[in-house]
């Protein structure tokens, strides 16, 4: 799928151009969307940041920030952004794994 006009601000093209942007990612067991689907995608205007899940925890979501390459995570107690992933199926895989915490 082509990067909608609208998000075209964010270097997201991996997202939409991976099956997670049709399916997104979908925990059984835990009963919770850790990736959207691309229908669910939003945009956070006062923080220029394009949200495609989280990790279901502390309000913290993880997406694209404006004119940034990578994944972010937002945490908004601390209000930061941490770098965690080049791509959303780099974050799938390391977060599934362990490899990347939050």
């Amino acid at each position: 799928m082509d990067v909608p006009g609208k998000w075209k601000a964010y270097d997201c093209a991996d997202y939409f151009q991976s099956p997670l942007a049709d399916h997104g990612w979908w925990d059984e067991g835990g009963q919770y969307w850790y990736i959207e689907p691309a229908e669910r995608v939003h945009e956070s205007r006062e923080q220029d940041f394009l949200i495609i899940g989280g990790p279901g925890v502390d309000g913290i979501r993880w997406g694209y920030r404006r004119g940034q390459p990578g994944i972010w995570a937002h945490y908004p107690i601390e209000a930061e952004f941490v770098l965690l992933a080049a791509t959303a199926a780099a974050l799938r895989e390391g977060y599934a794994s362990g490899a990347i915490t939050v």
